[in-house]
This record gives structure tokens, C-alpha cells and sequence, in this order.
């Protein structure tokens, strides 16, 4: 249950914060996803926590494109 419930909120925390931080639209993506392969052994973890992970990370990169956006506008 906790190995779902961090594969479904650490891909999200971590692509928000790394946009914030960033302002670019895909490097958060690739640093989420080589952390999520290598930090965590994405590659040896059942498939639901991989698709639970890849679930995440696609709702984390839209959520981190609207905070681009509205940025993005800002600088304007």
C-alpha cells in the first residue's frame, strides 16, 4: 500500500518543484524519470507501481505545463 501511494505522489511532488525551480517544460520530465528509474529501481518494480508511476508522472507534467504557462505570461 505505501509502495502505491509514493509511486502515485513522488512523481508529481518531484516534477512540480522541479518546474518551479527550472522554468522548462520537458528537463523536469527526463530528471523525474531518471530518478524514478535509478533512485527507486523503476525497472525491477512490478508492473502496476511502474504504470502507477507513469500515470503520475504524465499528471505531474500537466499540471507542471499550466505553472509554464502562467509564468510564462508573467514574464510578458
Amino acid at each position: 500500500m505505501v509502495e502505491v501511494l509514493m509511486a502515485a505522489l513522488l512523481p508529481i511532488v518531484l516534477q512540480l518543484i522541479f518546474n518551479r525551480v527550472l522554468f522548462s517544460k520537458y528537463l523536469p520530465v527526463f530528471i523525474t524519470l531518471l530518478i524514478m528509474l535509478f533512485a527507486f529501481d523503476g525497472q525491477n518494480q512490478p508492473f502496476y507501481l511502474q504504470a502507477t508511476g507513469l500515470c503520475s508522472l504524465m499528471i505531474g507534467y500537466w499540471l507542471g505545463l499550466n505553472i509554464y504557462k502562467k509564468q510564462a505570461r508573467k514574464m510578458k
